[in-house]
Order: C-alpha cells, then sequence, then structure tokens
C-alpha cells in the first residue's frame, strides 16, 4: 500500500511544473486523470519522438490517466463537475481568471465539494500587479534577481541549466502544499486553495544574494561567495580543457585539497587575496589533464573535488548503477526507456517497474456515465 493509495486528483496542468506535480502524487499512490483540450496538451508535440509519441510527455505523464474533452461544451463541463465531486485533489495551470470563466474557479468547485483541495499553478499568483503577465521559466528568473547571478568569467549571462522556475518555484512547493493541505482535509474536514507562485517561490533560491542585500554589502557588478568570489568554491580548467569542480569550504577540506595538488604553503595559508589565489590554484590544474586529477580525486572522501560529468558518464557512475536509481522503465510503442525518478524516497513509495503515458482519451469512459 502507497501513502497516497485511494486519492484521486484532476490535473488540467501542462508542460512541466503541474504535471511534475502530479507525476509525484501519481507514484506515491494516487490515481491521476489528465483533463485535456481536444487534440492533447502541448508537450504531447514536443520532441524526441518515438512512434510518433513525445518521450518528454511519456517522462512527466507515466502511470496518470487522460481524459480529452472540450470544457466549453456543457454537457461535458457537467459531466467533469460531476467528476469533482468524487475527488480529493485538483490542480491547474491557468492564468488566474481562466477557471473561473469556464466555470471551475475555487468557489465554483469548492460548492461541489467542500474537502477537495485546490492548487493553482502561476507564473505571478493569484494577486498582484503581475498577476496576468504571461511568462516562463526564464522570465520568472530574469525579474527575480536569479538570472544576473548566473555570469560568466566575461560577465556576459548565461542561459540557465535547467528549468529552476519551473520546478523548484512550481512542482516542488505544489507537491509540498498539496500533501499539507490533505493531511489538513482529513483532520479538520475541509478543504484548501493554494496558491503557488513560481516567481515569488524562487525568493529562498536567492538566499545568498539578499543575505548581501541585507548586510548592505552586495555589488551586482562582484561575484558572490558561492558563485566564482572565492578560490576553495569554483570550477578550474584542466591542461586538456576540461574542468574540476571544488567545493572545499571546510577547513579540513581546502587543507586536504591543498596537500593532493602539492600546492605551497602560502596557497594553504590563504596569503594572497581571492582573485589572485583562484589563479594561483588554476595554474597548478593547468599542469596536468583531466585523467591526472581524476586519479587523484576520485577515491577521496575528505576533499570535495570532482571531475565535471557529462550526462552519458553520469548515468555510468558506478553508485547510479550500484543503487539501481533507473531500474524503472516507461514503454512506448513496445520499448523500453527509463523513467526519471522523482525525489520520493524508495523505501517509501515503489513505483510501477514498467509504466506507460496515457493515450490522449485513453479514459474517457470514466465521464460517459456522469
Amino acid at each position: 500500500m502507497k501513502p497516497l493509495d485511494g486519492i484521486k486528483v484532476l490535473d488540467f496542468t501542462t508542460l512541466l511544473p503541474g504535471p511534475l506535480a502530479t507525476l509525484m502524487l501519481c507514484d506515491a499512490g494516487a490515481e491521476v486523470i489528465k483533463i485535456e483540450k481536444l487534440g492533447g496538451e502541448e508537450l504531447r508535440n514536443a520532441e524526441p519522438k518515438i512512434a510518433n509519441e513525445s518521450v518528454l510527455f511519456a517522462m512527466l505523464n507515466r502511470g496518470k490517466k487522460s481524459i480529452e474533452v472540450d470544457l466549453k461544451k456543457l454537457k461535458y463541463l457537467k459531466k467533469i463537475k460531476n467528476l469533482i465531486k468524487e475527488c480529493d485533489v485538483l490542480v491547474e495551470q491557468f492564468r488566474p481568471g481562466v477557471m473561473e470563466k469556464l466555470g471551475l474557479g475555487w468557489k465554483q468547485v469548492h460548492k461541489l465539494n467542500k474537502k477537495i483541495v485546490y492548487c493553482s499553478i502561476t507564473g505571478y499568483g493569484q494577486s498582484g500587479v503581475k498577476k496576468n503577465k504571461a511568462g516562463h521559466d526564464l522570465n520568472y528568473l530574469a525579474e527575480s534577481g536569479l538570472l544576473k547571478l548566473s555570469k560568466t568569467k566575461q560577465n556576459s549571462l548565461v542561459l540557465p541549466i535547467t528549468q529552476i522556475a519551473d520546478i523548484a518555484g512550481g512542482s516542488y512547493p505544489a507537491f509540498i502544499n498539496i500533501l499539507l493541505a490533505l493531511f489538513n482535509a482529513k483532520i479538520k474536514n475541509k478543504g484548501s486553495f493554494l496558491d503557488i507562485s513560481m516567481y515569488e517561490n524562487l525568493i529562498p533560491l536567492a538566499w545568498l544574494g539578499l543575505s548581501n542585500l541585507n548586510a548592505g554589502k552586495y555589488d551586482e557588478n562582484q561575484p558572490l561567495h558561492l558563485n566564482g568570489k572565492i578560490a576553495r568554491y569554483n570550477i578550474y580548467e584542466t591542461k586538456d580543457k576540461k574542468f574540476i569542480a571544488l567545493g572545499a569550504l571546510e577547513d579540513k577540506f581546502w587543507i586536504k585539497f591543498c596537500e593532493i595538488i602539492k600546492a605551497p604553503e602560502e596557497i594553504t595559508l590563504e596569503k594572497f587575496s581571492q582573485p589572485i589565489l583562484i589563479n594561483k590554484v588554476q595554474s597548478i590544474f593547468k599542469k596536468h589533464n583531466e585523467k591526472f586529477w581524476k586519479k587523484k580525486f576520485d577515491n577521496e572522501n575528505n576533499v570535495c573535488c570532482t571531475t565535471i560529468k557529462s550526462l552519458k558518464e553520469f548515468m555510468q557512475d558506478k553508485h547510479i548503477k550500484d543503487k539501481k536509481l533507473f531500474s524503472n522503465d516507461i514503454v512506448i510503442n513496445n520499448k523500453k526507456l527509463f523513467a526519471i525518478p522523482t525525489v520520493l524516497d524508495r523505501n517509501l513509495v515503489k513505483i510501477k517497474k514498467n509504466s506507460k503515458a496515457p493515450k490522449l482519451g485513453q479514459n474517457n469512459n470514466l465521464i460517459r456515465k456522469l
């Protein structure tokens, strides 16, 4: 038995933030029913594809059900409203006011089901001057100040390596708050409205810059403590133009690191300014290829220094293989692909060995009799 067995979720979301949140609910045992527009949600058409099925869609929607419906037609809207009466959670990702126009806003749904947890994921939240402003992950990062912290040594900005606002600002807060609201519904026998703003939820991620700002020591033209300012926490290039990540913040790790690279005493004792110290450490790394440094650091547990791997190298990592983190599969056209594990503890939640994303409208039978 899984923690959320018996919980039924209606998922009106698309793309990444909502679908990842409901995937975690699904992994925890909830029955997740995607409510899709005619033709299906946009991610179904995204590349890469296998047998005309999107791998991105399959990754985020494995194990769910799908209802394809035109909510603008009254007879279908009534069926969805009847389904809502049986549900515990509703998750939507439209801009404020859209669900109300459909007749499925919080107040309208709450009248149908007093215990329902209603989660709205938006860019800027349900209130405020920006609430109706369109945006995507990059826009929220840009406006939050976080994107400006992502700079090269030449001071130009860098596109983020993943969708930080969508996942850290949308998916995870939604999942956490849905669980809290379900607990609240069980204890107090009443539902909740959850206002998840991806833009506002980026605030904790800016803790380093905001702390400096709070102390009156923030300079946007200078790197932060953990963004390239110090030698102990930095990225260094090897002789063969590969890279090493150093995170030796504590003295014991820094001393061990300096011992391994045979750094002069003045480097170990940090007798130089940080820019000079960074250059001196870099000059040591430039003397040898990545393979040389890999041998030095791979079997050392007390130094916080690692080579920078590619995704292919990561998938071959002995730690990952031994723990069988990618042991579950998604099946597309009889072909097995590895399923991306969610953050749920595997001792608490065991996902199906083989799972599939639903075909569009595969579960329309769920509303035919309603």
